[in-house]
């Protein structure tokens, strides 16, 4: 769906959890010295200004990444995800410009790794392509992540890191994710996928989850977080990362990150966070 826009979400609650969590994957993945190959499904502009129009319509990332800029005792975790965005602002004092996914990720990754960003939006596509189409590394596509994903693994080097983040907004989206998820692990089992979700209602994420569970016999990490009540009509009130194959020892990381991050975000001291396997 061409309608969604990312730059009015941009740094809220969901951006943070999710970079959070792509954050500590690379920097596991990346410790090793083998190449290793991230591709991301749906990577929208690759960095947003939170002074446009769009950004401060509702001014989501006060809720988010505005909690947090300058919090103090931050886990090493966020503390990571919050030094790359003070980078990204070229060391300003306030919080102008929000990274995306691919800028982050490019940031993480070494000079032998390669990328590869899907954007179908033709508006963000060109924002992309501008941002970081000049990097050797970085291979900017414009088509469908979900059917392009499949192509590029397994990968030469037998690592990859695949993000898929899609918006969710058409009602067959989720069994997209699915089925390329599916045709993906069946090229390479031992890649590492992460999905990511929104929490909207209770239902539809043990749902999802499941199907996602039920893909193969990889193993599965899942670190949520919610800042209000389920349901309700509150909208937004959360999401989730489900990790396949997650690097050895990223978990202990983040059970430090999101009870912080809980604690951080909470509208109304309602917020909870969830990790298991």
């Amino acid at each position: 769906m061409l309608s969604y826009r990312h730059a009015y979400h941009a740094g809220n609650h969901a951006d943070v959890l999710k970079h959070v969590v792509l954050l500590a994957l690379l920097a596991k993945l990346a410790a090793k010295d083998k190449p290793l190959r991230y591709i991301e499904t749906h990577a929208g502009a690759g960095g947003y200004d939170l002074r446009a129009p769009a950004a401060r319509k509702n001014r989501e990332y006060l809720g988010g990444i505005g909690k947090i800029w300058n919090a103090s005792g931050a886990p090493a975790p966020v503390a990571r995800l919050v030094e790359r965005v003070r980078i990204y602002n070229e060391g300003e004092t306030t919080i102008d410009r929000y990274p995306g996914s691919p800028w982050l990720a490019r940031e993480m990754l070494r000079a032998t790794d390669s990328v590869y960003l899907f954007e179908l939006h033709p508006a963000e596509h060109r924002a992309l392509e501008h941002a970081l189409g000049a990097d050797r590394r970085v291979t900017v596509l414009r088509t469908n992540g979900l059917e392009g994903c499949i192509g590029l693994v397994p990968p030469p080097e037998r690592r990859a890191l695949v993000l898929i983040d899609p918006s969710y907004e058409t009602k067959d989206e989720h069994s997209q994710v699915i089925d390329a998820l599916q045709k993906a692990h069946r090229r390479f089992a031992t890649g590492t996928y992460a999905i990511w979700y929104p929490v909207l209602d209770r239902r539809w994420v043990e749902r999802f989850e499941r199907a996602v569970r039920g893909v193969g016999g990889s193993a599965i990490d899942v670190y949520e977080l919610c800042v209000k009540p389920d349901g309700g009509g509150n909208g937004l009130t959360g999401s989730g990362m489900l990790v396949m194959n997650p690097p050895w020892r990223m978990r202990d990381e983040l059970e430090l990150a999101l009870p912080w991050l809980a604690r951080a975000l909470a509208e109304d001291g309602t917020g909870r966070y969830r990790i298991g396997e």
